[in-house]
């Protein structure tokens, strides 16, 4: 536990004309269901932490939550927490605007999702009085990010799909121990020297056109491709996928004969939802492929998901390895968690290496395996194995 409160405010900041569009009747109604999906979006992303109080109004077009951090024993910090939080959030708003508004009309309605930090010194009586004008007061106060479509997102996106214009790149897993090359995480990039050419670009845009399941297993068809039969001996692959990708894995992707292949699970459910995830990874061993789960950490998957999976690799994120080298007490945690992950059966991966003395914090630790900046960058796939 952090003792940090938070907020997490979901506001629709600017609709499009809704009565006239839809009628009085239809829009309230429309609006109403908004709030719903308001409501389980604000449930989905603080399953992991204790919610004080809620707030909730179509009237008002504002639905809110009070929470207070909580860490499941993981060295997180409550700033990166958040951030995850928000991160994981803005892209969740775009599917629940589209899935209640329909495409055309959910793409153009504007909407803000925020977390906000209270002071540490706040205590949970006093919050309970004032966080619903104290988020107001915030809301007035910090620049806004609204949620919307990305213009020509969606014509960009279409195109880039249909001509398979994607980039794979690998990066190099090492072993801590003596910083051998073990396996490789496959990366996608769009076409070179276009706005959608970064990662995140790219995956924005698709999850604003609607379109995250169609790039996701683009990009590990894609992956899968350019990687068969060309991997060192004994080298692994782990190839991205979402929940709802990873549902179609088995049936869309050309798996079977790739015993080298994990599928990393990249975004990070609460346990009730990854429960429903346990036939789709137990049909995927069938097949001889196994998992890793991303981000552990900073995200949504804690040791009960853990538990649950069963993953073969556990990866620590960058936000928990940042902390490797500033002191006993964060080592500590990371040490605890790893040993903890290690008894559960799973690799445990440090994620976001980038300095000498992180690499030196890691030994001892229970961690065998490690990715960063500091054993190798991406590289496109035709260059690392040529």
């Amino acid at each position: 536990m952090t003792g940090i409160i938070g907020v997490l405010s979901v506001n629709i900041v600017e609709s499009v004309q809704l009565s006239e569009i839809f009628g009085d009747e239809a829009a309230r109604q429309a609006m109403a269901d908004f709030g719903e999906a308001a409501d389980d979006l604000l449930t989905r992303l603080l399953a992991q932490h204790a919610v004080i109080d809620q707030y909730g109004s179509a009237a008002d077009r504002r639905w809110a939550a009070c929470f207070r951090v909580l860490s499941d024993g993981l060295p997180r910090d409550a700033r990166e927490v958040a951030e995850a939080i928000e991160h994981a959030g803005r892209n969740l708003i775009r599917e629940s605007l589209l899935a209640v508004f329909g495409g055309a009309t959910g793409a153009r309605i504007t909407a803000d999702l925020s977390v906000f930090l209270m002071s540490p010194e706040t205590g949970e009586r006093d919050v309970k009085a004032c966080w619903t004008q104290w988020t107001e007061d915030q809301l007035r106060s910090q620049p806004q990010r609204h949620v919307a479509d990305q213009a020509g997102s969606s014509t960009d996106v279409t195109a880039i799909l249909t001509d398979r214009c994607i980039q794979t790149y690998l990066q190099p897993i090492v072993r801590v121990s003596d910083r051998a090359v073990v396996g490789f995480e496959a990366l996608s990039r769009g076409p070179e020297g276009s706005p959608l050419e970064r990662p995140d670009r790219l995956f924005d845009a698709a999850c604003a056109a609607g379109r995250t399941v169609d790039a996701e297993l683009l990009c590990a068809e894609l992956a899968l491709e350019r990687t068969k039969d060309k991997l060192p001996p004994d080298a692994f692959l782990t190839i991205n996928l979402g929940p709802d990708a990873l549902t179609l894995a088995a049936d869309k992707l050309a798996l079977a004969g790739r015993p080298e292949v994990m599928i990393e699970l990249t975004e990070h459910l609460p346990l009730n939802e990854a429960e429903g995830f346990v036939e789709v990874v137990n049909r995927l061993r069938t097949l001889g492929i196994r998992l890793a789960l991303d981000d552990t950490g900073c995200g949504f998957a804690d040791f009960d998901t853990v538990r649950l999976l069963r993953p073969d690799i556990v990866k620590l994120c960058i936000t928990v390895i940042r902390n490797a080298d500033k002191g006993s007490h964060f080592m500590a945690a990371i040490r605890e968690s790893a040993e903890r992950l290690c008894k559960l059966g799973c690799l445990v991966l440090a994620e976001g290496v980038e300095r000498e003395n992180q690499h030196a914090a890691l030994q001892g630790c229970s961690i065998e395996l490690a990715q960063g900046w500091l054993y190798g960058k991406p590289e496109a796939v035709e260059s690392v194995l040529r």
